[in-house]
């Protein structure tokens, strides 16, 4: 299937504003609430400026309350993944100082408000977003030392507050994806931060059913559990009925389309997804989605062009995704690998060489050259293409 984690997992793990329950007490006020409301909305309808303006106000209500710190930092690392800038240093560096900022506000509110269990969610949920950037790095050992951290204050949010149910999400994100950590230090995971898949997902499933905002976070993380789960919960139509939700809820989200056109690949609905993937890019190429996004759309339209029998058409969008030069992004490299790929399945050999030792002489930014490196030895050929959207 097409890999469309970014626009999931990664983007899950950020939006974890804590908009409560209206049927619980809580710390959040009705004017805070729906600040952060709006700047959920806005990080979803990919609008960063309008979101960082949402949490400024919500700041300027009330400077000493974690939450909208919390978003600021989560704005960054989203704009870092999918924004204009996308993948620039300084975001990251940026995103780091304003969640250390959001634990340190978190933690200078408890001691003035004890056991509120919002801040305490805030004070889990920031390290819980170090602990993935960690995981991401490979930084294995400060990826352990911030889950626990996070699993820590946010068990005893919903400890205190059972129908705090975005907490109840995050021990359900927790209890599920640490069967994500690779095989050779998954046992060390079960020891230090334990964690179960199936208690996980029935958490998960009790977030979609009952919480607020986390109605909508709780259905984009089952989209990627009922299309990608190995352990029996893989449900393709379950996944693409929520994902038409969702996409409908927020239309005119270049991250939300290629999530959509995902799950229409990967349920096998071709010729919408061929569909909706001109129209997205017709959408970049018209200036209503940032020009960062033109490779990625030649990149995926290839794809599922491919994957169609329409080899020769994939091969120009891959070749056009590989000159789309404006802006350097991952996706562009990529394109350049894609061409190698089928060239070798059209039997164009010599060309595929050529795609693919113009890919590996590109500054490895984003650690292509380990999976060029075999095709340049042998053909890159097989059941396994034309696969993932990207590697």
């Amino acid at each position: 299937m097409i890999e469309y984690r970014p626009p999931v997992r990664q983007l899950l793990i950020l939006l974890l504003l804590a908009a409560p329950a209206a049927a619980r007490k809580t710390s959040v006020t009705p004017e805070m609430d729906k600040l952060l409301m709006a700047g959920v909305d806005d990080i979803y309808l990919m609008r960063f400026a309008q979101a960082e303006a949402d949490m400024a106000q919500a700041i300027a209500l009330d400077p000493a309350y974690p939450h909208p710190y919390f978003g600021r930092a989560a704005i960054d690392l989203i704009t870092f993944i999918y924004g204009e800038n996308q993948g620039d240093p300084a975001l990251l560096k940026s995103f780091e100082a304003k969640a250390l900022e959001s634990i340190k506000r978190a933690e200078a509110y408890l001691k003035a408000h004890p056991n509120d269990p919002d801040a305490l969610f805030i004070l889990g949920a920031s390290h819980g977003m170090f602990g993935r950037l960690a995981i991401v790095q490979h930084r294995w050992l400060q990826a352990f030392g911030h889950g626990r951290a996070s699993m820590k204050f946010v068990r005893r949010a919903v400890k205190l507050e059972p129908a705090l149910y975005d907490a109840v999400l995050g021990l359900g994100m927790f209890d599920y994806y640490v069967a994500t950590i690779p095989k050779f230090a998954g046992w060390l995971a079960k020891i230090v931060l334990g964690g179960d898949r199936e208690r996980g997902l029935k958490q998960i499933l009790l977030a979609a059913e009952k919480g607020r905002y986390a109605k909508v976070t709780a259905k984009m993380i089952l989209v990627e559990i009922y299309l990608e789960d190995p352990f029996g919960a893989y449900n393709p139509t379950e996944g693409l009925r929520l994902m038409r939700e969702i996409h409908a809820q927020y239309p005119g989200s270049a991250m939300l389309d290629t999530a959509f056109i995902s799950a229409l690949y990967e349920c096998k609905e071709l010729s919408e997804a061929v569909r909706e993937a001109r129209e997205y890019q017709a959408r970049v190429k018209s200036g209503r989605y940032p020009a960062v996004n033109l490779s990625g759309s030649h990149a995926l339209l290839g794809t599922l062009l491919w994957a169609s029998g329409e080899k020769n058409a994939a091969l120009a969008e891959f070749v056009a995704g590989a000159e789309a030069r404006a802006v350097r992004t991952k996706w562009m490299v990529w394109s350049r690998v894609r061409t190698g790929q089928l060239l070798d399945a059209l039997g164009r050999r010599d060309e595929a060489l050529a795609a693919y030792k113009a890919a590996y002489a590109e500054k490895d930014d984003w650690d292509y050259r380990a999976l060029i490196k075999p095709c340049l030895k042998a053909p890159c050929v097989g059941n396994k293409y034309p696969g993932h959207f990207s590697p």
